[in-house]
């Protein structure tokens, strides 16, 4: 089996990582893909202490915890899935740049996440944060309360950048596809902070989600001529909310199966993660996947025109709209 059929599990011995094992081995059973389940045992740490011996010393524990957590993650993934299609990896060194170097070895990587008090997530969002925003490849985050919302047959992608969006669209009806689930595609909007006060009629709001709605459609047309996107039909539906756009994607989300979103391509091909997608985190109540840039390249059939033309088979956009939304 090629590392890219591998989905890499992150194992931090919590309930959020418990819970990123089940997504994990559900996603390998319908991908028939191994699981990778890698622990990184932090760099000893003894505040004051500077003897080499007692230093030894700490780093010989925290190897002794970081192996008995994966050993029994092991066990458990060996539960779920079958044991010739279980590794594991024990390594040393800094949690979120390991995963973000080791997820070039696999095609998905699958971490725990856990919803906390505010004052908490300074801490513990970081090493999500900083994976789901830097990784080659896909990053689902679960909550660590899943399945507890699993169910509702409805994959939900959420749209930012209008004209530049079809290769997300495609991957998000690729997982509908394999789910046999609905797919919703939601734009999130509201007027920038600074003009909160300005009046907007009915006909202007109504004029403008009817625009949006229209792009949209192309957008799903689009989609549909991807290189990723599924051999199966997906239904599809188009949703246009107004509102503060984390909150409503993650209000969506408490009725989904799977939430997807994108990186956006300001510093491709690494992608940049916004203030919504870190919102969406910690609030999504459903899995998360985040999605690295996804040219949008679409296949078109070649013609007489397209060879006089001297076109090729793919074609890409990449235009900017204005309004704030997600």
């Amino acid at each position: 089996m090629s590392e890219t059929e591998r989905i890499l599990v992150g194992i931090d011995g919590g309930e959020g990582g418990r819970a990123a094992l089940r997504y994990a081995a559900a996603e390998a059973e319908r991908s028939g893909d191994e699981l990778w389940l890698v622990h990184l045992v932090p760099p000893a740490t003894v505040p004051g202490v500077i003897d080499p011996y007692v230093a030894q010393a700490a780093v010989g524990t925290n190897h002794d915890i970081g192996a008995g957590l994966l050993e029994r993650a092991t066990k458990e993934a060996m539960t779920l899935v079958p044991a010739d299609r279980v590794t594991s990896t024990l390594v040393r060194g800094d949690a979120a740049d390991g995963l973000v170097q080791m997820a070039a070895a696999a095609r998905l990587v699958v971490l725990g996440g856990q919803h906390r008090p505010a004052l908490e997530r300074i801490f513990t969002g970081s090493v999500v944060n900083r994976v789901a925003g830097h990784a080659p490849v896909a990053v689902a985050v679960v909550p660590d309360l899943w399945p507890s919302g699993a169910g509702a047959d409805r994959v939900v992608v959420a749209v930012k950048d209008l004209d530049d969006a079809a290769g997300l669209v495609a991957r998000a009806m690729s997982q509908a596809a394999d789910r046999g689930a609905e797919l919703v595609i939601l734009h999130a909007w509201e007027v920038p902070t600074p003009y909160d006060g300005v009046s907007l009629s009915r006909g202007d709001l109504a004029e403008w989600e009817t625009w949006i709605r229209q792009d949209l459609e192309r957008t799903l047309d689009r989609a549909r001529h991807h290189r990723a996107a599924p051999e199966t039909l997906v239904e599809a539906r188009i949703e246009v909310r107004r509102g503060q756009p984390a909150r409503v994607i993650a209000n969506a989300s408490a009725e989904s199966d799977l939430l997807i979103i994108g990186r956006r391509r300001h510093t491709f091909p690494v992608g940049r993660l916004g203030s919504t997608g870190r919102a969406l985190l910690r609030e999504s109540h459903c899995p998360i996947e985040v999605l690295p840039p996804v040219l949008d390249v679409i296949e078109i059939e070649e013609t007489e025109e397209t060879r006089e033309t001297g076109q090729t088979d793919d074609m890409t956009s990449s235009q900017p709209v204005g309004m704030i939304g997600a």
